[in-house]
């Protein structure tokens, strides 16, 4: 169901069941964070594909120009400082299609609609292909450095493992974008190509062996 959201353009990508400390400080959006917290709801954070985050005092800033996919995110922690600042943070929970923009001063606002992820056969193979590529990787990383490496955890639910990975890879935020964009089937077949893409840098002698 289409609801209405504001936005908070950030040059970053946050991904759901991902956190993110912010410092707010432009009057615009202490008063968007500021009914957040009164009100109990939650913001939209989308990545700014160009133009300028801060524009208070800023006459020649440039307009935000962002994707049409982001992420709902909910305040977990705030202070508010003396001089009217916060300090928040705040986990994403659920991705959203911008449908249309309501309005665009103090700060954005949109029509947006939540996106659900897929489920299936196909999720639950590419799921398990990633976790097999995830310990290959970390045991070529172990090989080539001569040093143990103890795997951490991964998590159980196909949407959570991809966002967490996501999240981890250091890759640039346009990849991030197009991750957060994609359906979880090929999100998570594509970090396993960036995984194996990794792989392919280290040593002829580590090889990629068998992934099962």
């Amino acid at each position: 169901m289409i609801q209405q959201l504001p936005l908070f353009p950030l040059g970053t990508v946050l991904f759901p069941g991902s956190t993110i400390n912010l410092h707010i400080f432009e009057e615009r959006y202490r008063t968007m964070i500021n009914q957040c917290i009164v009100e109990d709801v939650p913001f939209g954070v989308v990545y700014l594909r160009s133009g300028d985050e801060v524009t208070e005092d800023r006459p020649f800033a440039r307009p935000a120009e962002t994707a049409s996919i982001g992420t709902m995110t909910q305040i977990n922690a705030h202070v508010r400082l003396e001089d009217g600042r916060f300090l928040i943070n705040a986990i994403g929970m659920q991705r959203f299609h911008i449908q249309y923009i309501i309005q665009r001063s103090p700060y954005m606002v949109g029509m947006v609609m939540p996106l659900s992820e897929e489920s299936g056969s196909q999720v639950e193979s590419a799921a398990k292909e990633l976790r097999a590529v995830y310990r290959r990787y970390w045991h070529a990383v172990s090989v080539a450095s001569g040093a143990p490496v103890e795997v951490e955890d991964l998590p159980v639910a196909p949407e959570a493992l991809a966002y967490y990975l996501a999240d981890r890879c250091q890759v640039g935020y346009p990849q991030k974008q197009r991750w957060l964009e994609m359906e979880l089937t090929e999100r998570l077949r594509s970090l396993s190509s960036e995984l194996i893409s990794e792989l392919a840098i280290l040593p002829p002698s580590v090889g990629l062996g068998n992934l099962n």
